[in-house]
């Protein structure tokens, strides 16, 4: 290794440029490293090559921001509810950061539409149906029908299908407004003015919303009303407070704790004093430089000042209690630097360099969790090296001169290594071979977490939100996104998602697909036609026929069955047709393909993705859908995969590192064994808690 024998005295002849040029360098990385972004979106985590993540820029450009922020209106008085969101809605439009406010449905157009929504398939099932019910009908009023010859003769199934076909088609008419079963919550969604999807956006349209809502005054409403907040740009903000929370609450908790075990353990503030400033300026460096290659931190990386400060603080304990033992055995001040430098020196050079390596291997990976994490690590650990064995003595040299540091001698100390029994040897390996033993067998009990719930910060606020808000939309609200082409290939991408879904017969995963077409479907005077014929068919003979609650539920249908024209897009209810127009103005080449499985569990996300992320049309071209849960998905899949091959590879490179050290297999495998029972150990401990 480094030979630094020649250098030495160098930090302490010129300490002051050095703690000068420490200091200067610690200043402007500290400024920049202060202006790193905190990077909440999941997105950033994978390399722009993964087509979800392409498809997802791809969708953003097109659409521009999506997001909405849900309000939410808790009370008893649902027409005290209704009357508040009415006042509130005409308040929130006058602000310039709301475009729109969405919190009921235009159900007249959905009751005179609903049976034009059906397939010509599902017409051709329902007028079926009807035939056999009048037929049934008919034939229990035929005096020639002997009854009981053959056991009883009533079709029951035809029952059965009416009242499917009843639930079936008043599906398509929604309820009046976003609201529960009992009527006691009623969601606003308010959608923002622009397409701009920062952090610092939401934050500004939340506060605004929130101060609209307050001027309002919902307490004149009803006493009872409480307004919760939620929707995928509270949960951003959410989450991103709880991430920042949680790293400066761990680098306080880090910081103060390791400090004061240092001014316990040698019994002085000033070595605590001496070893912590060191490594600031380290860390300052590395964060510094961080600004400037990567650019943010993530949400793995967010908490590498509290790793690298506990990683790094051992070469400032070891530089330092080597300092002091040199001192009390009554070394002079020049040789106990020198002793500092050259021999702790050299140790702790091995030590870096081996750590960063381990480290930088973990750049090769695609995961950016990975990756940026090890380069912040790898020169934050050569930083933390090249801070104490140079800065440190520096550091030294100024408080020995300014007699802020002095030792007493020790008559018992000494630089002779003398060789001791090593007691309890025995009883040592018997309690680590019990240990490991069940450690091994904890390797194959501890199981990946899949379920999102437990990984995302979920607040108590949004914790009440999702019990109360649950069941009111019956689609899902996280649906993966195809950008096609051409308004005729929207259509083959439907077809193609379809397919996929009438064929997943094992463990099916899409509820549902929609485009543009399926707002407004093309072959309406079909439909018409064939609505007309069953319309035509209870008119001439169900009348008189059928009763009792069949007869009612023909009446119901009789209902829908007065359309009579086919609607255009621009009788569409507006709020609908927004999600399939562009950032333009006009109709958008989208496909929406809902899953029919939760999505915040991790093996549902990768089934979805596996049965929609490629999609191949039957004209043989490939189009790829996205969405943060797909993006989810796919960082699990590389996780897990680069989790087992980051593993190996950092082993792998530590024992390349330490056998060239060495010159020793053997000695490698010596060193090495340690390490593996430690990692060993920690999983045993994963397992019990």
């Amino acid at each position: 290794m480094i030979d630094l024998r020649e250098k030495h005295h160098l930090v302490y002849t010129h300490y002051i440029p050095i703690l000068i040029a420490a200091l200067v360098l610690s200043a402007v990385g500290g400024y920049f490293a202060a202006k790193l972004p905190l990077e909440s979106d999941l997105a950033e985590l994978l390399p722009d090559r993964f087509q979800s993540v392409q498809t997802l820029n791809r969708i953003r450009d097109e659409i521009g921001g999506v997001g909405h922020l849900r309000v939410i209106l808790d009370t008893q008085n649902f027409e005290a509810a209704k009357k508040f969101a009415e006042d509130l809605e005409q308040r929130l439009l006058q602000s310039p950061i709301v475009n729109y406010v969405d919190y009921k449905n235009d159900v007249a157009f959905y009751k005179k539409n609903a049976l034009l929504f059906l397939e010509m398939s599902e017409l051709d099932s329902l007028h079926a149906t009807v035939q056999n019910k009048i037929d049934e009908e008919k034939q229990q009023l035929n005096p020639l029908l002997v009854d009981d010859l053959f056991g009883d003769q009533t079709d029951e199934s035809a029952d059965a299908d009416l009242a499917a076909w009843e639930e079936k088609y008043q599906d398509k008419e929604p309820k009046n407004y976003y609201t529960n079963e009992d009527s006691t919550i009623l969601i606003m969604k308010v959608f923002p003015s622009e397409d701009n999807s920062s952090l610092s956006f939401v934050q500004k349209m939340f506060d605004e919303v929130k101060s609209i809502v307050q001027a309002t005054n919902p307490k004149e409403y009803a006493a009872d009303m409480n307004i919760l907040y939620g929707g995928n740009f509270k949960n951003r903000l959410d989450e991103y407070k709880v991430v920042k929370d949680d790293i400066l609450g761990t680098a306080i908790y880090g910081f103060s704790g390791v400090f004061l075990l240092i001014v316990l353990y040698f019994r002085r503030l000033s070595g605590a004093i001496l070893i912590t400033l060191t490594l600031l300026c380290a860390l300052a460096w590395t964060f510094g430089v961080t600004y400037f290659v990567i650019g943010n931190l993530n949400t793995i990386t967010g908490f590498m000042f509290v790793i690298l400060f506990g990683l790094g603080i051992d070469y400032g304990i070891h530089a330092f209690a080597r300092y002091a033992e040199c001192r009390r055995s009554g070394m002079s001040f020049e040789s106990s630097i020198e002793k500092v430098v050259c021999q702790t020196g050299k140790a702790l050079t091995t030590t870096a360099i081996t750590t960063s390596a381990a480290f930088f291997s973990l750049m090769l990976m695609d995961f950016k969790g990975f990756s940026d994490l090890g380069f912040i690590a790898g020169i934050g650990m050569l930083f933390a090296l090249i801070a104490m064995v140079v800065v440190l003595p520096a550091f030294l040299t100024l408080f020995h001169k300014l007699g802020l540091l002095n030792f007493q001698r020790q008559a018992d100390k000494s630089q002779v290594f003398q060789r001791r029994d090593f007691r309890f040897s025995r009883a040592i390996l018997v309690a680590t071979f019990l240990v490991t033993g069940y450690a091994f067998y904890s390797v194959f009990q501890v199981e990946f977490e899949y379920d999102f719930t437990n990984l995302r910060a979920i607040t108590e606020e949004r914790e009440v939100v999702s019990k109360k808000t649950k069941g009111v939309f019956e689609l899902s609200e996280s649906p993966a996104v195809v950008l096609a082409d051409s308004r005729a290939e929207v259509q083959e991408v439907v077809e193609a998602a379809r397919k996929i879904a009438r064929q997943d017969t094992s463990s099916p995963t899409i509820d549902a697909v929609r485009s543009v077409f399926s707002l407004v479907p093309k072959n309406q005077p079909e439909r018409l036609a064939k609505i007309r014929e069953i319309r035509q068919l209870i008119k001439e003979e169900a009348e008189g026929v059928v009763t009792g609650k069949d007869k009612e539920r023909l009446d119901q249908l009789m209902q829908y069955l007065q359309v009579d024209e086919p609607f255009t897009w621009e009788e569409f209810p507006q709020k609908d047709k927004r999600q399939f127009i562009n950032k333009e103005g006009e109709i958008g080449n989208f496909v929406f393909i809902y899953p029919s499985v939760p999505l915040r569990h991790g093996k549902n996300a990768i089934e979805f993705r596996e049965d929609i992320g490629k999609i191949t049309t039957g004209s043989g071209k490939t189009y790829y859908a996205s969405s943060s849960n797909i993006i989810l998905a796919e960082m699990l899949i590389i996780m897990i995969q680069e989790g087992r091959l980051a593993v190996i590879l950092t082993f792998l490179v530590v024992f390349l590192i330490v056998m060239t050290d060495l010159r020793s297999v053997k000695a490698a495998l010596f060193v090495l064994t340690p390490l593996a029972l430690g990692v060993l150990w920690m999983v045993g401990i994963m397992h019990v808690v």
